[in-house]
């Protein structure tokens, strides 16, 4: 049986599903030099719940397209990935077990978080995949707990894959003054994830709100950097290696990790 890595993507803005970018390209190869998983599970930026942990249980999830103001050809396009109910199931006793309470959901569809790398690295779209709402309210232990209960599924051939992004920033995006120093702060907090990934300082990580420089302007809100926590929990021994590294529109940090 293979295994798999827990991967962290930095997903962008939607028009990567339809302008080519480096992390387009980037994506496009990743998903060639993998081995084929038998499944995917993702931790997607955008399925935060305040509630109970929530899994996709349906066959054949629709695609969510969860943004607005975009050109309509975005609107048109399609993933249709089969989910796995019974993948779906064996994550949720895993959760019960650890005293969890999940929900199998098999109305939830693929949200841009999941389906626009997805779309670039297995264009197929015949991998089943499940995905695991995160909880941006009950901070960085929580979701890195719910990825350790989910690295077991590696061993099975199953990839663990985190979607959000290393910065997001949205307000500033599209702020009419933009903030002087915004590059240095990008790149002071990116460096810092950096380092404490490398040298698998998971502590460290787990306190990024306190310890790293810039949280808050590079994360006003939590969403999108919870799941690269996550990919951290699955990741075993806590160490990355940075499969990738760009900056788009000056703030967008689109660094990409693997967790062997």
């Amino acid at each position: 049986m293979n295994r798999q890595p827990s991967l962290f993507i930095s997903h962008g803005s939607p028009m990567m599903a339809v302008e080519k970018s480096k992390t387009s390209v980037f994506l496009s190869r990743l998903g060639k030099q993998l081995t084929k998983p038998d499944a995917v599970v993702v931790f997607s930026a955008h399925f935060d719940l305040a509630d109970n942990i929530v899994i996709t249980a349906g066959k054949n999830p629709e695609t969510i397209h969860d943004f607005y103001g975009f050109p309509e050809e975005l609107y048109s396009i399609r993933y249709p990935a089969p989910g796995s109910p019974e993948l779906a199931t064996d994550i949720a006793e895993r959760f019960i077990q650890a005293g969890l309470n999940p929900v199998l959901d098999e109305q939830r569809g693929w949200d841009h978080g999941l389906w626009i790398p997805l779309r670039l690295m297995f264009p197929e779209a015949t991998i089943p995949v499940v995905q695991i709402s995160i909880n941006s309210r009950l901070g960085a232990q929580r979701n890195f707990d719910y990825g350790q209960l989910l690295a077991p599924l590696r061993d099975n051939n199953v990839l663990i894959i985190g979607s959000g992004g290393i910065s997001h920033n949205l307000r500033e995006l599209f702020n009419p003054q933009p903030t002087p120093n915004r590059k240095e702060m990008v790149q002071a907090f990116t460096d810092w994830v950096s380092q404490k990934l490398g040298s698998g300082d998971t502590q460290a990580l787990l306190n990024y709100m306190d310890d790293a420089p810039y949280v808050l302007f590079n994360h006003p809100t939590q969403e999108h950097f919870l799941p690269l926590i996550a990919a951290m929990g699955s990741g075993k021994n806590g160490s990355a290696k940075k499969i990738h590294q760009d900056t788009e529109y000056d703030i967008l940090a689109m660094d990409a990790y693997l967790f062997a």
